[in-house]
């Protein structure tokens, strides 16, 4: 690879081929999954997870996703007009057992070398569009932008693996990887608008869109570029998870992760490590990026309505009282 530009070199290879899917009904092996991700940098697994688990999640999915969170009532958050958000641990039951699977965490922990820690995890709903809001990037760079201070050397090592599970079929709007890029280790930063016009366009060119089932599972790379295939005419619903290398950044997540009470005693050792307990946190949850709704106008609106919703009920109680002397 050519150590002056090493994204240059990348015109000189073969067009990428379509995502390695593996299949996880045929007893798929682990060590080539591993193998997948540190040559392409990503692939897709089917077949992970049962029909009638996918049936309990996506049901507890679309009852959050169909109402918003106001006053304390469960439901989904927003921070703009294309998505929806909702932590899916905050759905429980059957849902820590995607968010938390054994197998995904010894392919984690097989390729980091290390310990890992889900560091973020969240259901999104993406809206249709006819424009792109959240366009190719990476998740790591020297230095970093939003993560832990990181050097050149600790990019050698995989920092974080990031996870997209498909709540039904999707293929326009799927999640999309730029094969090979997680070799380039971000020189100019996590922004694809960062780099030259023909640096973006060689990146572009090694984009494989990963369209897939209900259920299917992508894992990748965080250090390559990716994100949502956009503009898309079409609705996406999944469950996203980012789980970050401890020896790199230790036990930290990005933000506290709400567990119910009753799902605890059901972790494994390995599960309960992984999600957190007893770990520390970047963000404070009040200043967590999905609340930024009580900065707009409506929130403050809203406010006024909710401190006042019961004033009926508490004026009539009154004036019965008053009448009664």
């Amino acid at each position: 690879m050519d150590k002056q530009n090493p994204i240059l070199a990348l015109a000189d290879q073969s067009p990428p081929e379509p995502a390695t899917v593996f299949d996880a009904a045929k007893g798929f092996d682990q060590n080539a999954v591993v193998a997948c991700l540190r040559d392409r940098g990503f692939c897709v697994i089917s077949n992970l997870f049962t029909e009638h688990l996918m049936d309990q999640v996506v049901a507890r999915a679309d009852w959050y996703l169909s109402r918003p969170a106001i006053a304390g009532a469960p439901g989904y958050w927003k921070k703009d007009y294309p998505k929806k958000f909702v932590n899916p641990f905050t759905l429980g039951g059957p849902t820590l057992d995607v968010l938390l699977d054994e197998r995904v965490i010894d392919i984690t922990e097989n390729i980091m070398g290390s310990e890992c820690i889900l560091a973020e995890t969240m259901l999104k709903f993406d809206i249709a569009t006819n424009y792109t809001y959240f366009p190719l990037h990476t998740d790591f760079a020297e230095g970093g932008k939003h993560r832990q201070n990181l050097s050149a050397n600790d990019l050698c090592e995989v920092v974080g693996i990031g996870g997209a599970l498909y709540l039904h079929d999707t293929e326009e709007g799927a999640f999309a990887y730029c094969d090979g890029t997680h070799l380039l280790m971000s020189p100019k930063g996590q922004s694809l608008a960062s780099y030259s016009k023909t640096e973006q366009s060689i990146i572009n060119a090694r984009k494989i869109v990963c369209a897939g089932l209900r259920g299917d599972l992508v894992l990748f790379d965080d250090r390559g570029f990716h994100g949502p295939d956009q503009p898309s005419k079409v609705n996406r619903t999944v469950i996203l998870v980012d789980y970050f290398r401890v020896d790199t950044i230790g036990r930290l997540q990005v933000s506290p992760m709400p567990i119910w009470s009753t799902d605890i005693a059901k972790l494994s050792p390995k599960q309960a490590r992984v999600a957190g307990v007893g770990a520390d946190y970047m963000v404070d949850p009040i200043e967590y990026t999905h609340t930024e709704f009580r900065k707009t106008l409506n929130y403050r609106v809203m406010s006024y309505m909710i401190k006042f919703s019961f004033i009926s009920n508490h004026l009539r109680i009154k004036l019965r009282n008053w009448v009664k002397g």
